[in-house]
């Protein structure tokens, strides 16, 4: 009766240190059974939306042509007006011309971009990342035809200038604007064109191209053409 005391225990010591490394494994297959998935970096299309127009906004010396309410300030295109048909300050040689300027609700002028020369046309269009509250500002360009947008970054009440989409359809009843897609994937913002065929560098050089995925792309360092 001695002899099987100890073997009793020799086995149930044995037969629990089993069962032990059973529920360690069954435990590490439920933890890798249920490791979350890596995450699917998704798309986020901005929505192009028409602000508040503003009438009756007066600027020392500055032709308002398009004046917009986007959160808290104020959005305008236009030019300084020259006197007696000579530019002045701050319209200079190498700066002058159809701009966009933001004001804060004083309507002190907070921002001014250079000014792109004497356009028919400097309108524009507004596109909003509804996540990040972020805004994309392309004013369309045109002389007697359409050539490009000059494009902006609103973002959390500064702005930026971003680049020229020197870019337009081949159908000439369409405009960059009326054709243009944004998104931002991985912290880059992405242009691109809802349309066959495009003219690279319109008004200059028109090189017609087929739209085989062709795009800008925003890195917040520089805009860079893809094609």
């Amino acid at each position: 009766m001695k002899k099987i005391i100890p073997v009793l225990a020799l086995f149930t010591l044995f037969y629990c240190k089993e069962e032990s490394q059973k529920e360690n494994k069954k435990s590490a297959r439920k933890e890798i059974s249920e490791a979350p998935e890596t995450a699917v970096v998704k798309d986020i299309v901005f929505t192009e939306f028409k602000p508040e127009s503003i009438s009756g906004l007066k600027i020392n010396g500055f032709d308002i042509e398009h004046a917009f309410s986007v959160e808290g300030n104020h959005i305008v295109t236009g030019n300084y007006k020259p006197i007696d048909g000579k530019m002045t300050l701050p319209d200079t040689e190498n700066d002058w011309g159809n701009r966009l300027l933001m004001l804060n609700s004083k309507n002190e002028i907070i921002y001014k971009s250079k000014g792109i020369g004497d356009a028919y046309l400097y309108e524009p269009y507004f596109y909003k990342n509804n996540q990040n509250g972020n805004i994309i500002i392309v004013c369309q360009q045109a002389f007697e035809y359409f050539f490009g947008g000059d494009t902006f970054l609103l973002e959390k009440g500064k702005i930026k200038h971003i680049g020229n989409l020197d870019i337009e359809p081949k159908n000439e009843e369409k405009k960059l604007t009326d054709i243009l897609k944004i998104k931002e994937s991985d912290k880059k913002i992405i242009f691109t064109f809802d349309t066959d065929s495009l003219v690279l560098k319109p008004g200059n050089e028109d090189m017609i191209i087929r739209n085989n995925n062709v795009k800008y792309v925003y890195d917040h360092q520089s805009l860079k053409l893809y094609q």
